[in-house]
């Protein structure tokens, strides 16, 4: 299955979460709203001046070089004023403009001192010269942020600026299983064949960096009994029930692969061979009504079927639309002279060319290898059957815009 009908059917499939939860802004960072976000206010509230100058009405200014006295002072947090015409006040930014003025000049365009100001004359000055009008960010009652949007540090300001204290978020409990009696975990000593678990640890830091910070992690042995009693407890008790189940390993056809035939118990799953590289065998069905999604055992597999298969698919659950970030199209400086029959993704850098960015590729690109991405800040998109050569422009997708879109 090529990836983007992959794609197309996991979104096709998403349903809204209803695990919605109210917290205080300022926890919020890095989530998704589960509701709009209206204005309480204008903002600003007023009008204001955004220099440091002199307020008065533009139809006082004459000639250049007009002197006057400046009998009123407003600062920042002062109630409003009144200017009668024919005079000006001192100003500070962020002040409110008195009524009857309007316009603002700079200080550094006057000449001020003892308490008066020599003004330019109209042909250096327009009419509302720095004013920021009231509601010039955002107007009473208007959506500033609509349901879906992940907040950031700048939309947690935006928020707070129009008198919202508090956000209701999605917040689905996402329960992150790993299979195989050759796991250990990574604070063990070492135990002859076994390896220590990877993509627990991966996912886990994968699904909070990406805004679901509300992750359950357990490692499952290759016993079916064993693992029935996990998934019935986790599927029974509502302080653990999740909202969404991911799994790597342990569900493909092997003899071993035991999470298959218990979840199948449960609901019903979709084995899907897809055509992307790394990975292949990814899974996804329901569970007593949740979603869920087999990936793939290898590492690197993982990372690249989560970021463009399963986060995309979570977003929409939460009421995104774009749920990809736009590739950019980039020169590479390497080859690969066989054309493959899966859409690669490989782990690359960016680094300086001669007239733009280019991409680097990581040596091994081995899907049981971490260490490429760890080196890489992206990946590059081969698509199936072209062949690269240097200069060659390909999609290239940056790690930091997958997760943080």
């Amino acid at each position: 299955m090529p990836v983007s009908e992959a794609l197309e059917r996991l979104l096709a499939a998403a349903k809204p979460f209803q695990a919605v939860q109210d917290i205080a802004l300022i926890d919020a960072r890095g989530q998704y709203l589960a509701s709009a976000v209206r204005a309480r206010v204008d903002v600003p509230a007023f009008d204001n001046a955004a220099v440091d100058g002199v307020a008065l009405r533009y139809a006082d200014l004459d000639e250049p070089g007009l002197t006057l006295p400046m009998h009123l002072r407003v600062a920042a947090g002062d109630p409003p004023a009144t200017l009668m015409p024919g005079q000006v006040a001192r100003i500070f930014t962020g002040a409110p403009v008195p009524a009857g003025a309007d316009t603002v000049i700079m200080q550094e365009d006057c000449e001020i001192a003892d308490g008066r100001v020599r003004l330019p004359g109209q042909e250096t000055v327009h009419a509302g010269d720095n004013i920021r009008p009231a509601g010039q960010d955002a107007r009473r009652d208007e959506t500033v942020m609509e349901r879906g949007e992940r907040l950031t540090p700048q939309s947690v300001g935006l928020i707070a600026s129009v008198g919202e204290a508090r956000v209701t978020i999605n917040a689905p409990r996402i329960l992150v299983l790993t299979t195989g009696d050759e796991l250990q975990p990574p604070e063990e000593m070492p135990l002859p064949g076994k390896i220590y678990d990877s993509n627990g640890p991966q996912l886990e830091q994968l699904l909070i960096q990406s805004g679901f910070p509300n992750v359950l992690r357990e490692h499952l042995p290759d016993d079916p009994e064993l693992i029935r009693n996990a998934l019935t407890r986790y599927l029974t008790d509502p302080q653990q029930r999740p909202d969404v189940i991911i799994s790597t390993g342990g569900v493909s056809v092997g003899e071993e692969d035991h999470l298959r035939a218990v979840l199948e118990s449960h609901g019903k799953l979709d084995f899907w061979r897809l055509a992307i590289k790394p990975g292949k065998p990814f899974t996804f069905g329901e569970v007593e009504g949740l979603p869920f999604f087999g990936l793939p055992g290898n590492p690197s597999a993982v990372l690249v079927c989560y970021l463009m298969l399963v986060l995309p698919t979570l977003r929409r659950c939460c009421g995104q639309e774009n749920v990809l970030p736009q590739p950019v199209s980039l020169p590479v400086k390497f080859s690969i002279g066989k054309a493959g029959k899966r859409q690669e993704y490989l782990r690359v850098r960016c680094t300086p060319g001669h007239q733009s960015l280019v991409l680097e590729k990581h040596p091994n690109q081995s899907s049981g290898m971490l260490s490429s991405a760890v080196w890489a800040d992206g990946l590059a998109v081969v698509p199936v059957g072209e062949e690269v050569f240097p200069g060659d422009e390909l999609d290239y997708f940056s790690f930091a815009d997958l997760l943080n879109g």
